[in-house]
């Protein structure tokens, strides 16, 4: 799951995959602003068909964070 979830994150930031890890954060990259942020979290979501509730947007630093939301789906 998580190469997956690199590869959309990648393709949401128009960055290369092989430049992120689970470890990478908005901090890591000039392209990943607060704008690029929401569209991220837009493609996970469809993609994986989950919601993150806006309010906690914010608190996601890094990929691997984006895993406590997608482990609960089926």
């Amino acid at each position: 799951m998580g190469e997956r979830l690199i590869a959309i994150v990648a393709a949401a930031l128009r960055v290369p995959p092989s430049t992120l890890t689970l470890e990478s954060g908005p901090g890591d990259l000039p392209a990943w602003d607060s704008l690029a942020q929401l569209n991220v979290v837009s493609e996970i979501e469809a993609e994986f068909g989950v919601s993150i509730p806006v309010e906690q947007v914010a608190e996601i630093r890094h990929i691997r964070d984006f895993l406590r939301y997608l482990e609960k789906t089926p």
